[in-house]
Order: C-alpha cells, then sequence, then structure tokens
C-alpha cells in the first residue's frame, strides 16, 4: 500500500510531485529546510523545519509535522546579510540573516554558509530583490545633496 504525500498547503499530490494541482506553489519557489531561532527567554538556539512556498514562510516545529506554527508573508519584507557569530553556548559557528517585516525584525540562524546562501537567494527571488550593482556599473561620485552622494553610474547591458 503506498503512502499518500501531502502537499504544503494540506491537499494530497500527485506521487510524482511537491505540490498539488492547485496549490499557489506550483512551479515557484518551494523550498524546505532547517533553521535556527533565538529563544525569548534565555535566548537558547531552537531547530524549528521551514517552508518557503512562493512568498510565504512557514514554520513547523519539526519535519513531518501537517499542522504549520506560524506562516509570515514576505510582501514587504527586506532581507539583509548579518556578520557571521560563534554560539555562546556550544561554540559552533553561526551563519545569519535578517527579516526586515513592515513592524517587527527577524533574526535566522544556519549551521553551514551554504544553506544561509540557499536560503537567501530563494526568499532574494521570492520577494523581487534586485541589487543596484547587478545592473550598474557606479562610477565617480558628481557631488553631493542634502540627503545623499550622486554618483555617475552606467547601465551594464546599454552602455
Amino acid at each position: 500500500m503506498s503512502s499518500i504525500k501531502f502537499c504544503v498547503c494540506g491537499l494530497p499530490t500527485p506521487a510524482e510531485s511537491d505540490c498539488c494541482d492547485n496549490c499557489e506553489g506550483k512551479n515557484s519557489i518551494h523550498i524546505e529546510g532547517d533553521i535556527y531561532k533565538k529563544q525569548k527567554k534565555g535566548g537558547a538556539l531552537k531547530k524549528y523545519w521551514y517552508v518557503l512556498l512562493s512568498k510565504e514562510l512557514y514554520t513547523y516545529k519539526k519535519k513531518g509535522d501537517l499542522k504549520h506554527k506560524e506562516m509570515k508573508s514576505l510582501s514587504g519584507v527586506y532581507i539583509k546579510d548579518e556578520p557571521d557569530s560563534v554560539c555562546e553556548e556550544t561554540g559552533i559557528m553561526l551563519y545569519q540573516f535578517k527579516l526586515i517585516f513592515p513592524n517587527k525584525r527577524r533574526l535566522y540562524y544556519f549551521k553551514s554558509l551554504e544553506e544561509k546562501h540557499r536560503w537567501m537567494d530563494a526568499i532574494k527571488q521570492s520577494i523581487g530583490y534586485h541589487n543596484l550593482y547587478d545592473f550598474y556599473d557606479v562610477g565617480e561620485s558628481l557631488g553631493k545633496g542634502k540627503y545623499g552622494v550622486v554618483k555617475q553610474a552606467f547601465h551594464k547591458r546599454t552602455k
């Protein structure tokens, strides 16, 4: 007897797929994995299972749970790379980034740099993040205004 697989949204999936036919996640961003968060009381690290499906980030207590602990919409969210740090409790190197929501900020921790980059890349793709330096060659400073510095820039494709 074969076991039934379920999509992140809770509906059954075809055997050869990870998403159901009705799911918004079909043919879109969908990654899963362990992420660590610091607890409010005592600051201890706790491992959770996270699922990124399109622009929604689901938190589960552990892999395989059918009911999510929380869901965060990534609409209007910014992502910021944070410096690596050593866990005071275990002495293990932690790699982190910050998600800046409209009304709060959250740090997410990883035990490998590769996992951190995998999640950051997926979240950047999900939220439509673009870096100015990906599209422009920024040159010399042209002047300084009341609110910033003006620099010369050339679009990489249309130089």
